[in-house]
């Protein structure tokens, strides 16, 4: 009997039987492919419903600022260029920061408002960072709040709405949390990030302990409202950064509790990570997570997924082939051929097909039709 995509797509992410092997791909925000229609959520549903494909509804987990933090954004320039300098003034402190606004970053050139902390733009344009000593941390419980009753009651709301369209589809509704180490990253430049924690590692353990404290608020408020899944992201976590050492330092504690808070609700953990893997791949197998998500098989020289696969016995695999070489660059021949690499490699038990960046406005169509006749001439039965 065929399987509702909500049922295929979180069996696959336990490893356990489907019907056949989910397709679940997404595709970047802005600027978005022009054969990417729709307007709206309810369309991007009906859009990869008609195909088959497996969509899922995403329930948002960020951390906006306390109502008392005030923001202002100024335009400077230096010799290097455009600047802009952001002031968050908070009743625990004054904090400032200054970033390069580069013409890739259109958001920053018009900027009137406070560009947020979390912001993937940030770590390669830092002028001046805005936690810069310990005192500086004094601010957190206000731009990183760990309660906000407003918020958790706008986030109530939003899961009503998410579930009902959710439950319309027939797909999964599942929570997006980026708390742990990605967090550095957004915060300071990536090499700097790395040698905070090693040098500062007193004021580096009080934020991520700050942070860690207000996902698992937020966290616990999505279980208790009854989200089908969760998905952490360990993006910045990986080995391109990180060594074992620090990774168990720094990520393991926070990714136990996330798994145990998720089993205790009875749900799936997926861990998101793109590249780096393979340094990580002991530490990874002795965590129970269900899922690891993301690995491209092309990075950083060529990822060896069957070696991935025979290490995290027991876990799904999310991915299988690279967004930005197959997707994006290859043809559509070397595309299915790629497909065929996943499925020899993967098998049909605790794989969903699909890479996890997002499909880009530039990259050829031709390629995401020929990646989905080959997925359904291998996913098997239905």
């Amino acid at each position: 009997m065929p399987m509702t995509s909500k049922e295929r797509l979180l069996s696959a992410i336990r490893s356990q039987p489907v019907d056949h092997v989910p397709m679940s791909l997404r595709f970047w925000a802005t600027p978005r492919h022009a054969r990417a229609t729709w307007r709206n959520e309810r369309e991007r549903l009906r859009f990869h419903a008609d195909r088959g494909w497996d969509a899922y509804v995403t329930m948002w987990c960020g951390i906006p600022p306390d109502p008392a933090v005030r923001g202002e954004v100024f335009h400077e320039r230096d010799a290097g260029g455009p600047l802009l300098r952001q002031v968050w003034h908070t009743p625990g402190g004054t904090i400032t920061e200054r970033l390069r606004v580069t013409d890739d970053w259109p958001e920053a050139q018009n900027a009137t408002e406070p560009i947020g902390l979390l912001h993937d733009f940030r770590t390669p344009r830092y002028i001046e960072v805005p936690f810069k000593t310990p005192d500086d941390l004094a601010s957190l419980p206000y731009l990183l709040p760990i309660q906000n009753a407003a918020e958790e009651a706008g986030m109530i709301r939003a899961y009503r709405d998410a579930r009902a369209l959710a439950d319309e589809f027939n797909v999964a509704l599942i929570a997006d949390v980026r708390p742990g180490l990605d967090w550095l990253v957004w915060l300071y430049p990536a090499q700097e990030a790395v040698l905070r924690t090693l040098d500062s590692p007193d004021m580096i353990g009080r934020l991520l302990a700050h942070i860690h404290a207000a996902y698992q608020r937020r966290i616990d408020l999505l279980l208790g409202l009854g989200v089908d899944g969760v998905i952490r992201s360990g993006w910045y976590e990986s080995a391109d950064l990180w060594n074992p050492e620090l990774f168990r330092a720094y990520a393991m504690p926070q990714i136990q509790w996330e798994i145990q808070a998720t089993k205790g609700a009875g749900v799936p953990l997926v861990y998101l990570m793109d590249s780096g893997v393979v340094p990580l791949l002991p530490d990874l197998n002795r965590m129970s997570f269900d899922c690891l998500a993301g690995i491209d098989p092309a990075t950083a020289g060529g990822t060896d997924l069957a070696a991935i696969r025979r290490a995290l016995p027991g876990k799904a695999i999310w991915g299988g082939i690279s967004g930005p070489l197959h997707l994006g660059m290859a043809g559509p021949v070397e595309m299915e051929q790629a497909v065929e690499r996943a499925f020899t490699t993967c098998g049909r038990t605790g794989f969903i097909l699909g890479p996890v960046v997002g499909f880009r406005h530039n990259w050829p169509w031709e390629n995401l039709e020929a990646c989905d006749r080959a997925w359904r001439r291998l996913r098997g039965a239905g």
